[in-house]
This record gives C-alpha cells, structure tokens and sequence, in this order.
C-alpha cells in the first residue's frame, strides 16, 4: 500500500532528493579523482621477474609483471601494493607516486622459486604440474667417483642407479626409471644439452648445471622414446662479469668395496677331501686325495715350493690404486658474449698387479653466447671427451674367475720370483704377457644455436639450432702366446711352459663410427593478460644417425714386436674382415601450452607426433600426447591464516608415451648367406630367409597416471612432495608361443607387439633446512617403490599354475624352494629327493605334492636384482669455514642368486668363500647349517638366493675454506681444502663375502671404495 505524504510530514521532498544525489556524486568523484596509474619494475638483482604478482592490499585488485618485470596498475594514493612472486619474501611499498621504481625482491629459504629444466624449456618449481626430479650439478660434483652416473644413485626419486662393476672405464651403472615396465630395453632417453647423447658417465661433473628427471605425462614431449622416462642434463654457462677461474686437484685411493675370504689351503684340502669321499659313496676305508701330512704341510709354509698355501686376492690385487682428476673452468663475459671454457683430465689405474690396464680421459669445453643484437642472440656449444681404455687381451669375468677360484694349493709366485701356472695355467700375474686390448674413443659433440625474441611481438620467441656430434672408435685386440714357470720333481729344476691361452699371435682392429645429425626449430610465446598466463610452445626436429664398422684380422705375425695388420700372415686361413653400417631417421613435431591464473590453477598439455624410420611406411607416425593440471591449494583466500604454510600444490597427470627400442626393420625379410649348392663341380652361394618378417610391428604404449602433492612449510623447516603413479604398458614385442603355429620355411616366428604389463608405486621426499647460530644444515630423504605385474605375454602353459610366468613381476625366475638340510639318513628316507641326493644336501620343497622332485616344483619367485624400493639420506652442514656433506644410499626387495657360493669340494677343484664352508654338513657335524661339500641340487634353489637389500655410505665430504685476504688484498676468490670417501662403509642384510650390488656370481670386478684428497682455488 502506498501512502502519500503531506508536504510538511516527515519523508523525502524533492529538495532532500537533491542533496543526498549531490553527496553521492561528491563521494565518488572523490574517489575516482583518488586513483592513481602506478608503474613500476620487479627484479632479483639483474634478474627482471616475470608472472610476480602486484596487488592493492585489502583489494581484490591485482596484476602480474610482464617478461621485463613491469606493471602497471590502478591504485588510490598513499595505498600499500604487495609484491610477492613464489620463491621469494614478499615486499610492501607506498604507492606514494606514479612510477615507484624498482622493487628488489629476496630469496626465501625454501625452493619455490627455483627453475626446473624440462623438455624443450624451463618452468618453476612452484608452478610445475609435471613429476620431475632435479639435482644439482654441485650437489654431483662432491661425489669423487670418475664417474657421473654413479654419483646419482639415491639422489632422485624415482630413479634406479645400480653400479655393478668397478673396472676403470668400464663401470657404467644400469639406470631405471620407476622400475621395469617392459620384456625388452628398459633405459632411459638421455638427452645432453638438448640432444640424445651417450656418455652420460664420463661428463665432467664440473660442467652440469643441473640434472632432471621426466617421469610421468610431462615425458611425452619426447614421443616414442620416452616411455622408459627421460633424463635432461643442462651443463652450464658463462654469465656476465670478469674472467673467473676455478681450478681443482684430486688425488684418490682406490680398491674393491668387498673381495671374498677365499679358502685357505689347508682348508680346501680337507673339504676337497669330503666331495672326494662323498662322490666315492662314502667308503668305510676311504684314502683320502690329500693326506694329513700334506694338509699339515699346507698349514705351517714349511714347503712353499711344493705344498703352497696360496692367497690368490692378495698375490694379484693392489692393495689399493691410483687415481688423479684435474680440471680447470673458466667463465666470463661483457653486456654482449659470454664465454665458458673447461678442462679435465683423469688418469686411474686398474687394480690388478702385472696387467695392463689403464684409463685415461680428457673432457673439453667451449661454450660461448653472444648477443648480435638486443633480439638475435646465437650460441655454440662444443665438447670433446677423449678416452684411451687399455684392458688386459682375456676377458675381465676370466680374470676374477681365475683369481677367486684359482686352487689355493697351486703357487702363485716361487720364492725365486718366477710366476707358476696358475688356474688351468692362467695365472692372472701373466696378463701383462698375454697382450693387450686398446680402445681410443675420440667423439666430439657441437650444438649451434640462435634465439630471436621478435621485437614487435612481446612474448614470442623464436629459437633454432643445428647440433652434429661426432664419433670415432679405434680397438686394437692384441693375443700373445705366454709362458709360465712349473717346478719339476724329478730334476728339481723350473721348466718353462706355454700358457694355455693363445699359441700363436693374432691381431683384430676395428674401426667404428658414429654420427647423428640433428636440427630444430621452436617457436615459444609467453605472455600475461592481467591474471592469466600462458606460454605456448611448437617444435619441428628432424634427425639423422649413422654407424658403420669394419674390422680386420690376422694370425701367425713374424715378431710380437710389430702389432700391425700389415706384418701377419697373408694366407687365407690366417685373415678374415667383416664389416657393416647401418642408419635410422626421426622426423616429429611437438608443443606445449601451459596455462595458470594467479600462479594458483594450473594446467599443461604436451604432445609430440613422432615419427620414426625403425617401422614400416604407412605406420611410422604415432601421436603422443600428456596432460597435467596443477592446484595451489596454499594461495587460495581460506589458507591465508594458515601462515606456517609456504606451499601446498595439489597435481595430477596422465600421458601416453612410446618406446621404439626394438631391432630396426623388423618388418623386412631378412636373408642370411649359406646352405650352399653344388652344381657339378662347383660350390655355387645360396642365401636361405631368416625369421619372419612382422610387417605390422610398431611401438609400445605407455598409459601413465600420476597423483602428487608438494608442500613446503615454515619456511622451508620441512618440506614434502609425494607421488603415487601406476603405468599400463602394451604393444609389448613378444614372441608367440601359444596364439600362432609354427611355420615352415622360415628359421622362427617374429615377435608381435602383444605384450602388456602393469606397473605401479610411490616416492616419497621430505627435506628440512634450518639455521642454529652459526650452523646451517639441510637434510633430504627420498624412498621410492616400484613393482610390475605381467598381463600377457602369450606364454605356453606351464606344467603347474604356480610356473606361470603371466602374473609375476618382470624377472621372476623359477626356483626350487629349499626347506633346510636331510641332516639324517631317516630324514632323507622319509622325505621325497632326487636320484642322486645324500645326507647333507638340501631339502626340496615337493611344492605339487607327487612323491617326486623334479621341474614341476619349481616356483616363481617375484623379487629379482633390480631393487623394487630404493632409498637415499643426504645431509650439508656449513659451520663457519668447515662444511659437510655425508650422504646414504641402499635398496631393498631385492634378490640376488649366486651360484658361484654353491662351489665347494667339486672335481674341478675350483676354490670357495669361507662363508660356504662354515658350518657346512660333516660327518662329524650332522647339524650343519648349510650343504655339504660337492653337494646335489635339482637346479637353482632358494638356498642360494641372497636378500640384496645394503644401505651404504656413499658419499662423505669434510672441507674447510681459507681466509682469501691477505691483509686487506683478496687474493682468491676462494681456497678450499677437503677429503672425500665414495663407498665408505656398507651395511649388508646377508650378503657378506662380496659386495651386495652385484648381480649375479661375485667372481667379477667388483665396485670400488675411493678415498679422495683435493682441493679447489677460485680466482
């Protein structure tokens, strides 16, 4: 209802109408003529900040920097703006004018700011939706192993490093990424400064900048080559500022982690005596092989001429050996190039005495950037490693086997220094005699690059390069017959004999090369619209590699004097050659478009089209995309008070990756020479089909899906990030064993793409930093788990269910399961056994039930060398001068069979660990823990199967840096002085005799322990 109002009544007249629009009026004006536009630049030192975000404080109003670190933005006077960018301390100023000049921001202690190398690009931390893991180069480079791969293991998440040699240039470690998602190569893609390169391990370590791990969705900017995942080095380069030079001196010790307690003489005798006794069956009036006199003899070294007691570890290996690295880095530039230079040089011996090995290596360095004008910038980056390997003409397994096994009661060396014959008359102190086998490696890697940031576009970028490396491999396999010394009974003299390797000399060369030729463009826009920030990026990459080999032979050489091909016999039956190339391509395009709002919600898709000259035309193209979401939690509104909370990020991603490592053109008919004819009198050549082709075979699919969350609190008091993944590999190449009959004609069926397998696990890092008066200290762990499941493999079934392979982790062998010992001959009789089984040898497990022990009670059991948990703790102290760097590594879930250990008391009289021999099955000692001597076994058992799990010392490094000033001239930069371990102490769940992260038998060079002085002058 409406009710008029009288004139003078109490209401609204038009007069009051007016007055409360003019107030209205009045107050805005106000307000609007209270605003003012302010600019202003945001940066880090030099360092313009891009994507920081400027806000009114107490507004919603709020805008982000430009590529150059500028803004712009309405604010009332005299307001309070807030800089805050992730990574660094947010900073308050007046907007007191309209242009506030530069804004100085500082680091936090924790990482958000800190920048990730990813494929084809940089992103931050912070804002990352992708499982990366990174390391620093420095972090790699307090490690004092020659070799960088090494130096890795446990210091990523999520990836799998297992050295399991020692031997100087020969001891790269296996690599994993999350485990083994397939039957065939499982490695991971390497790419060195934007291209797939070897020689990962023999990086100078002093060159990385920063090492990256692509382990999910965000690997599919790589195509068909990164299901396996991908590893990025970036190495590093000159910056702006004087000339600064950092030289550095190392000087090691080396020798084995672990080398076996091998029987002693006296000892291998009497369980040689046992085996002997055991394999007559066991006579009431047994005459023994070696008599208590000459056991005795044995014992007490009265006779070391006839009854040696031999320590064959000790003869052949060096206490320890020698390794020296010396590099020298220098770097530099004005406002318009920037220069870096390095070399480095490693000399480290072998560890056996008399034998020739040596390594030697020379990494160089130039990189240098230069800036043509304010938009081209062009670049090239060149580097060499240069390696000489020498290694003994006999295999390096022979030598160990020679050295561990060799019969104790055999003379190594007489008392007049003349060498014996040794195992099977090949005494390892011999090597030197036997020849050599020489390796130069002389590969040379370039990468040319230009950057154009087109100058009427903000944000885009167009950048190029053309990268060729170059490889060239020379080996020169030297065999020369040898000789020995053997004392004769009868004339008390020492009769020269020929070794029994090689009797005549034979000589082979080779020649290999390598070549890979590879170009592209990108062209990458970066641009913020108030809240909102994209980069896109889109790739072209085409590749080229090739190899060829060719290798000559000759025998019957005039003198050892002259090993050339040229002086060897010309007969036909003393030469042969061979020789052969080959060559592949890649062709691809790839992009990337990465959005977020406020640094708050992000989101990423990656894609590559790839495609690849391995699989046939019509199907050598496959796309391969990834996509990846992140949320901020940490900047929304309602997490504001929660003020202990740095960062909390929420992401997530799924991608489909591909792995093309097969055998390139499998889809051919291949054809093999042979199976001659004969027509009358002649032999007339034939060539017979080899297997099948496969006209279909393409690439593997990777499915992969991963769950994380990231947080950093109290100011990086703790920090956390974990991740849950599982993987779905298919189009897995396996042979048809059940689908497909056998066809006639052709020597075998191809292998399909019909395999697939599930893979699945976590990692886990938690970190904490912190400051105590004058201590700073940070500690980093990391755990990862991972475990595949075979879903096909069209495998034949098995004669038990439980045989399967179909189910199993990859690796899963078969095992007989070993349930103790017979101790008594009533065990025995009671118990089901096999034909030729006796008291004191193992108890077999008859898993089907049948009263009999043969195949079918073999089982599958689902642990292999490769660990499917990995963990690593590394800890840095600085207390004023001194600093500290102790670092842990080890695995666990992992099995390791060693059928060497099973050796004891056997016919070919090869020597034992002293593991095996304690507490073994005697007559005398019929509740003996472990077989008897020269013991039956079905087969593999579980008895010899060994839990593999160790945590080790890996790494620890002490320094102290001097005072540079002498008075007030500084005449360093920096003096630092420190000794380092690698492989310090290992701590072994039941592996003891060897070294714990050998796959398969000990007799092997195993990894070494290095004690490490040095020091570093920066000037």
């Amino acid at each position: 209802m409406i009710i008029p109002c009288a004139k003078n009544d109490v209401g609204y007249s038009s007069g009051s109408h007016h007055f409360l629009l003019l107030i209205i009026l009045s107050f805005f004006s106000i307000t609007v003529f209270a605003q003012q536009k302010v600019t202003g630049k945001v940066m880090s030192g030099d360092t313009a900040i891009a994507g920081a975000t400027v806000t009114v404080k107490g507004t919603t109003i709020a805008t982000v920097t430009d590529d150059n670190g500028s803004f712009s933005i309405n604010a009332p006077t005299n307001a309070t703006l807030v800089i805050s960018y992730i990574g660094y301390a947010n900073q308050e100023v007046k907007a007191t004018n309209q242009n506030i000049g530069t804004i100085q921001l500082q680091h936090t202690t924790s990482q958000l700011g800190e920048v990730v190398v990813v494929g084809y690009g940089t992103q931050r931390k912070a804002t990352l939706t992708g499982s990366v893991a990174t390391v620093s180069g420095k972090e790699i480079s307090k490690s004092p192993s020659p070799n960088v791969t090494s130096s890795m293991a446990g210091k990523l998440a999520g990836l799998t490093v297992n050295q399991r040699s020692g031997e100087p240039g020969r001891d790269d470690p296996s690599i994993l990424i999350r485990g083994t998602g397939t039957f065939g190569d499982a490695s991971p893609l390497i790419i060195i400064d934007g291209v797939e390169r070897s020689l990962l391990s023999r990086l100078n370590p002093e060159d990385i900048e920063s090492v990256s791990v692509l382990k999910d969705a965000s690997a599919a900017i790589y195509g068909a080559r990164a299901a396996n995942g991908v590893i990025l080095i970036t190495t590093k380069k000159g910056v702006k500022g004087r000339t600064s030079f950092n030289f550095a001196y190392n000087y090691a010790l080396q020798s084995p982690t672990k080398t076996p307690d091998m029987l002693d003489a006296a000892t291998f005798a009497g369980v040689y005596n046992e085996g002997d006794f055991y394999r007559q069956g066991r006579p009431a009036n047994y005459t023994p092989f070696y008599s208590d006199s000459a056991i005795q003899k044995f014992r007490n070294g009265a006779d070391p001429v006839l009854y040696p007691n031999t320590n064959w570890v000790k003869a052949v290996l060096k206490p320890h050996s020698g390794e020296q690295r010396a590099s020298l880095q220098a770097s530099g530039g004005s406002d318009n190039v920037r220069y870096l230079f390095s070399f480095e040089s490693i000399n480290q011996d072998g560890n056996y005495r008399n034998t020739p090995t040596k390594y030697r290596q020379y990494n160089v360095r130039v990189k240098v950037d230069a800036d043509v004008t304010k938009s081209l910038t062009v670049g090239a980056n060149v580097y060499a490693i240069l390696g000489n390997k020498t290694y003994p003409s006999v295999a390096t397994n022979v030598n160990f086997i020679n050295i561990l096994q060799a019969n104790p009661t055999i003379v190594s060396v007489y008392p007049n220094g003349l060498i014996g014959p040794g195992r099977l008359g090949e005494n390892p102190l011999l090597l030197d005699q036997r020849g050599y086998d020489k390796i130069e490696d002389n590969p040379i890697y370039s990468t040319f690059t230009a950057t154009y940031k087109v100058p009427f576009v903000q944000g885009l970028r167009v950048d190029a390069s053309y990268n060729y490396d170059l490889s060239n491999q020379f080996e020169k396999l030297w065999s020369t017959p040898y000789y020995f010394y053997e004392y004769n009974v009868n004339t008390s003299q020492y009769d020269k004999k020929q070794g029994t390797g090689t009797s005549i000399a034979s000589l082979t060369d080779t020649y290999r090369k390598w070549t890979t030729s590879l170009y592209n463009v990108r062209i990458t826009y970066d641009k913020s619209f108030n809240n909102h920030h994209i980069t896109a990026l889109l790739g072209n990459e085409q590749q080229k590699n090739t190899y060829k080999f060719a290798s000559a032979y000759r025998k019957n050489f005039v003198s050892t004097s002259i090993p050339e091909i040229n002086v060897g016999s010309s007969s036909p039956a003393d030469k042969d050659n061979s020789g052969s190339a080959s060559f592949g391509a890649y062709n691809n395009y790839f992009g990337r478009l990465n959005y977020d709002y406020l640094s708050k919600y992000l989101l990423e898709f990656v894609f590559r089209y790839d495609g690849s000259q391995i699989f046939p035309k019509g199907k050598r193209y496959g796309f391969f995309p990834g996509i990846s979401g992140g949320w901020r939690i940490s900047e929304e509104k309602f997490m504001k008070d929660l003020t202990f909370i740095d960062q909390l990020k929420l992401r997530a991603s799924y991608g489909e990756l591909g792995n093309d490592r097969v055998g390139p053109y499998q889809y051919l008919q291949s054809y093999s020479f042979g199976n001659n004819y004969v027509f009358g009198t002649s032999d007339a050549p034939a060539i017979y089909p080899n297997t099948m082709p496969n006209p279909n075979i393409t690439w593997e699919v990777s499915k992969k899906t991963d769950v994380g969350l990231e947080a950093s609190l109290w100011k990086g008091l703790l920090g956390m990030e974990l991740t849950l993944w599982k993987e779905n590999r298919s189009n897995i190449l396996a042979q048809p064993n059940l689908s497909v009959s056998n066809v006639f004609g052709f020597s075998g069926l191809p292998s399909e793409n019909i395999g697939e397998v599930d893979n699945h696990g976590y990692e886990l890092v938690l970190s904490h930093r912190n400051k105590a008066g004058k201590l700073t200290y940070d500690i980093t762990g990391n755990v990862s788990y991972a475990k595949s499941k075979i879903i096909f493999m069209d495998e034949a079934p098995q004669p038990e269910p439980y045989q399967n392979l179909t189910g199993h982790p990859v690796g899963s062998a078969l095992y007989y399961k070993a349930d103790g010992i017979f101790h008594t001959q009533a065990e025995l009789d009671k118990y089901p056994h096999g034909a030729g089984a006796q008291v004191g040898d193992i108890r077999v497990l008859d898993l089907n039930g049948d009263g009999v022990i043969d195949s079918k009670d073999q089982f599958r059991f689902d642990y292999s060398s490769t660990p499917q948990v990995t963990f690593g703790l590394n800890t840095n102290f600085q207390y004023k001068r001194f600093d500290l760097n102790i670092f842990f590594q080890g695995q666990t879930k992992a099995y390791n069979y060693d059928n060497t250990t099973a050796v004891l008391g056997g016919t070919d009289f090869a020597n034992a660990v002293t593991w095996r021999a304690a507490d073994r099955w005697t007559v005398d000692n019929p509740g003996g823990s472990k077989p008897r001597a020269d013991a039956w076994s079905p087969g593999a058992t579980t008895f010899f199967l060994f839990d593999a799990t160790f945590v080790r010392l890996k790494t620890l490094e002490l320094g102290y840096s001097l005072p540079v000033n002498v008075g007030k001239t500084k005449v360093f930069d920096n003096v630092r002085f420190y000794v380092s371990g690698f492989n310090l102490l290992t701590w072994s769940k039941e592996i003891k005799w060897s070294d714990p992260e050998i796959s398969g038998d000990f007799t092997t060079y195993p990894p070494l322990r290095i004690i490490n002085f040095g020091a570093n002058v920066k000037f």
